[in-house]
């Protein structure tokens, strides 16, 4: 009876150890460890906070109207309208909640843009903003035109 090839269970360690240390992307955990334990730490606070700014779904709650039915795929399809500014609840811009790895509130929540699928504009404030002073907010064109167009440079570096 012919058995198919046998990976020996250091080779298979060794290799979940290069992928974890691949993982790690453009993080400076090394620089920031003080110990192999305090590696191991940052190292999963970072993938903590990786996942909480994946994407934006929960609750907003606002004294004033709002109405918000947008979305983005990948920065790159925008389609909808929003209109927010008020507190979020559920899971989003860096927490769960009201639980992030660095303070525990429910964060004030502003969101205003629009998409027509082939291009959008979209703002997002996240806890300290001024809606009056735009570079408090992370503002940016989404949409195949935001990858060439400014004046706010390409989709993508914050999630939609």
């Amino acid at each position: 009876m012919r058995r198919g090839p046998v990976i020996c269970k250091t080779c298979l360690l060794a290799a979940l150890a290069a992928a974890l240390l691949a993982a790690q992307g453009c993080t400076s955990i090394a620089a920031r460890a003080r110990s192999p334990a305090d590696y191991v730490g940052l190292y999963l606070k970072d993938r903590l906070d990786d996942l909480l700014e994946v994407a934006d779904v929960g609750i907003s709650v606002s004294s004033k109207p709002g109405f918000a039915l947008y979305g983005a795929f990948s920065s790159l399809t925008p389609a909808g309208y929003a209109m927010v500014d008020g507190h979020f609840l559920g899971i989003g811009g860096g927490q769960i909640f009201g639980l992030s790895t660095d303070r525990i509130e429910i964060p004030r929540f502003y969101v205003a843009g629009a998409g027509f699928v082939a291009w959008g504009y979209e703002e997002l404030g996240w806890y300290d903003y001024d809606i009056a002073d735009m570079g408090t907010l992370q503002c940016q064109d989404v949409g195949i035109p935001g990858l060439i167009a400014p004046p706010y440079g390409r989709p993508g570096p914050w999630p939609s």
